[in-house]
C-alpha cells in the first residue's frame, strides 16, 4: 500500500475527510463474536476504513438489511462445473462467493504447464478472486495413462514467474510416506517459497494423517464421516466440509461441531456441476444446509468467511471490520440466506443472482487444449470381459459419495463373457486411454448405477481424464466412446446408436466454450435423455461416472489399466480368483 492511500484512508477513518461510500441502517454480522449489531459501514479506496458514526461521499441505505462478508471456497476444480473460469465468475459471484481456491489439476491432467498457466490467465481481471494452487500429482499415479506432467520445475516456475498461491491437494499419498525423492523436492518448493500446501488425506489412518502434517500439510477436504473429521482436528488441520456434486459430506461432519473447535471448520465444494451450482448455489448452498441442520446462522458465516481466510493466510478478507476489504452481502433473510446484493471493494456487483457489472470476454485457450482427445480405434473385443467363473469384483456405488465399495457378486456370463444385468444392476464400466492413442481399455463392473438401457459417457474422469463410459450393452457404450472421441470432448447418452442428448467439451475435453446458460441448457437437456434410458434418481451419474476412475478414492476403481484396489494399491481380476 502507498503511503498516500494510507494517509487518504486514515484522513477518512478519523472523520476529517468523508469515507467515499456509507452503509446505512446496516445489521452488520460480527464473525468475530458471533454477534449482530447496527452501526455504519464506510468504505474508502474499497476498504472498510470505519464502523460507527460517518458521512459519505455516497451514501446508501441498506434498510435494516443484514452485512455480512462475502464467501470464500476453501477448494474447488472450476473444471468440474465445465465451464471456464470467466464464466464460473458469473455463477458464483451473484451467490456472494467472491474469492475461490482453485486447483486446476484436471486441466493439469490433460495438458500440463501451458494449461496451468491457461488457467491463471483466464483467471485474471474477474470480480472473483481466483488463488491457483498448483496441481501436485500430475499425473496422480504412475499406472495410469494421462496427458502430461508437472515437474518440479513446473511447480517452481508457477510459483516463481506466475504468482501460483501454494500446493494443491497432495493426493499421492505412499510418495509422501515413502518420503519419494520428487514429492520431497516438490513440498521444499512450497516450504522454501512460503507456500500452503494443501491435503487429499482420503481413507488415512491416524498415522497418516501424523505423516501429513509432519509434511507441512494443515487442511483436508477428504473427511467423510466424524471420526476422520475429529482425528484432523486433534492433529491441528483445517476441516474443510465439502458439498458438492457427487461428494455431501456436511451432514455426516457437522456432529463434531462446537463452539470450541468451529473455527478450525471451512467450506468447499471440490467438484461441482454447473446445474447445481445454478440450482442451489456455491458455499451460499453449504451455508444454508448447515443452517438447516442446526448450525447457528453466525456460525456457519463464520466458516464461510474469516475460518477459511484465516486457513489460506488472507489477513484482509473474511470479516466486517476495518482494514479488511469491502466486500460483503447484503442479507434480507438470514435464515434462509437470501441474497439481494454482492459488493466487492465497496462496488455493487450482482442484485437478485445477476451480475450487474461486465466480465472480459473470454481468453482463446492454446490450440493443444482444443484437440486433445486422441482416441486409438475402439474394437468390439477390446470391450469384452472375459471370465471363468462368474464370481466377481464389483465396484459398488454410494451416492452423495465419491468413496466405492468392493463388492464380491455373482455375475451373468454367456459364452464365458461378462453380460451385463439391468435386473441385477450389473453394469459394464469402460475406461479408455484417449491422449495419446495408446489403445489402453479397461473393462470392469458396476453396480449403484441404475440406468435401464444403453450408455452414459464423459471425457471427464478423475484424474487422468481419459473416457469414461458405463452401460447395458456393448453397442451403446462402442458408440458413446466413439461419439465424444469425435466432439472432441463431451457427455452424452446414447442408446444403440442413437445419441439422445450431448454436451461438447472442446476445452481439454473438461469445459465447454459456450455461455453458462447455454451449457446449462444442454445439462437440463442430457437430465431428461437419462430419464428416457430409465435413471429416475435425484443425484447426477455424470460426477459419480467421473470418479469411478479416481484411484487414489477408496475403495475400488478402475483405470484404463483394468480393475484398481485402492487399499492394497494394485491392480486386480475382475474375477474373483479363489486361493487353492
Amino acid at each position: 500500500m502507498m503511503k498516500q492511500d494510507l494517509k487518504r484512508r486514515l484522513a477518512a477513518a478519523t472523520k476529517r475527510e468523508k469515507a467515499d461510500l456509507v452503509i446505512k441502517n446496516a445489521q452488520i454480522i460480527d464473525v468475530f463474536t458471533l454477534t449482530i449489531f447496527e452501526a455504519d459501514v464506510a468504505v474508502t479506496d474499497g476498504v472498510i476504513i470505519g464502523i460507527g458514526t460517518y458521512e459519505g461521499i455516497k451514501e446508501m441505505d441498506s434498510k435494516g438489511a443484514f452485512l455480512a462478508p462475502t464467501f470464500i471456497d476453501g477448494h474447488v476444480h472450476i473444471e468440474s462445473a465445465m465451464v471456464p473460469p470467466e464464466e464460473f465468475a458469473k455463477v458464483v459471484v451473484p451467490r456472494g462467493v467472491t474469492t475461490i481456491f482453485a486447483d486446476p489439476h484436471e486441466i493439469a491432467n490433460v495438458g500440463g504447464l501451458e494449461a496451468v498457466t491457461y488457467m491463471i490467465e483466464a483467471a485474471k481481471g474477474l470480480p472473483l478472486d481466483v488463488k491457483i494452487m498448483v496441481p501436485s500429482s500430475v499425473p496422480a499415479t504412475d499406472f495410469e495413462h494421462n496427458g502430461a506432467e508437472l515437474t518440479v520445475e513446473n511447480i517452481e516456475t508457477l510459483f516463481d514467474d506466475y504468482g501460483a498461491y501454494g500446493l494443491a491437494e497432495v493426493m499421492d499419498y505412499p510418495a509422501v510416506f515413502s518420503a519419494q525423492e520428487k514429492m520431497m523436492s516438490k513440498l521444499e518448493a512450497a516450504t522454501e517459497r512460503g507456500k500452503l500446501i494443501d491435503g487429499h488425506a482420503a481413507g488415512l489412518d491416524e498415522t497418516g494423517l501424523n505423516a501429513y502434517r509432519v509434511a507441512g500439510i494443515r487442511n483436508d477436504h477428504e473427511a467423510v464421516t466424524a471420526d476422520e473429521a475429529l482425528n484432523r482436528l486433534r492433529r491441528g488441520m483445517y476441516v474443510l466440509m465439502r458439498e458438492g456434486t457427487a461428494a455431501k459430506d456436511i451432514e455426516a461432519l457437522l456432529p463434531i461441531l462446537t463452539p470450541e473447535n468451529a473455527r478450525r471448520c471451512v467450506f468447499s465444494t471440490d467438484d461441482k456441476h454447473l446445474d447445481d451450482l445454478v440450482k442451489e448455489g456455491s458455499i451460499d448452498a453449504s451455508i444454508r444446509k448447515a443452517i438447516q441442520l442446526g448450525v447457528n446462522p453466525l456460525q456457519a458465516i463464520q466458516m464461510a468467511s474469516l475460518n477459511a481466510a484465516e486457513c489460506f493466510g488472507l489477513q484482509d478478507k473474511g470479516a466486517i471490520a476495518p482494514g479488511y476489504e469491502a466486500s460483503f452481502v447484503l442479507i434480507s433473510n438470514l435464515e434462509k440466506l437470501e441474497i439481494e446484493e454482492v459488493y466487492i471493494k465497496g462496488e455493487k456487483v450482482a442484485q437478485k443472482g445477476k451480475m450487474v457489472v461486465g466480465i472480459r470476454e473470454t481468453i482463446q485457450p492454446p490450440t493443444s487444449l482444443l484437440n486433445s482427445v486422441h482416441l486409438a480405434p475402439i474394437t468390439e473385443k477390446k470391450l469384452e470381459l472375459r471370465m471363468e467363473s462368474p464370481k466377481a469384483n464389483v465396484i459398488g456405488v454410494k451416492p452423495g459419495s465419491i468413496v466405492t465399495e468392493h463388492l464380491v457378486e455373482e455375475v451373468d456370463l454367456v459364452e464365458g463373457l461378462f453380460t451385463p444385468s439391468v435386473e441385477k444392476n450389473q453394469l459394464k464400466l469402460v475406461v479408455a486411454e484417449r491422449h495419446h492413442e495408446l489403445g489402453y481399455v479397461g473393462v470392469g463392473i458396476v453396480k449403484g448405477i441404475p440406468i435401464k438401457e444403453g450408455a452414459i459417457v464423459a471425457t471427464v474422469a478423475h484424474d487422468s481424464h481419459n473416457i469414461v463410459a458405463c452401460g447395458t450393452d456393448d453397442q451403446s457404450i462402442k458408440k458413446a466412446i466413439e461419439h465424444v472421441a469425435a466432439t472432441k470432448g463431451g457427455v452424452a447418452v446414447v442408446r444403440g446408436d442413437e445419441v439422445l442428448a450431448d454436451l461438447a467439451l472442446p476445452l481439454a475435453g473438461l469445459m465447454s466454450l459456450q455461455p453458462y446458460d447455454q451449457v446449462n441448457s444442454a445439462l437440463e437437456k442430457l437430465e431428461d435423455a437419462l430419464k428416457e434410458i430409465g435413471f429416475n434418481e435425484s443425484w447426477n451419474p455424470f460426477l459419480t461416472l467421473s470418479f469411478l476412475a479416481l484411484p487414489v478414492i477408496p475403495s475400488l476403481k478402475l483405470t484404463d489399466s483394468g480393475l484398481f484396489n485402492v487399499e492394497s494399491f494394485e491392480h486386480i481380476s475382475v474375477e474373483v480368483i479363489e486361493k487353492k
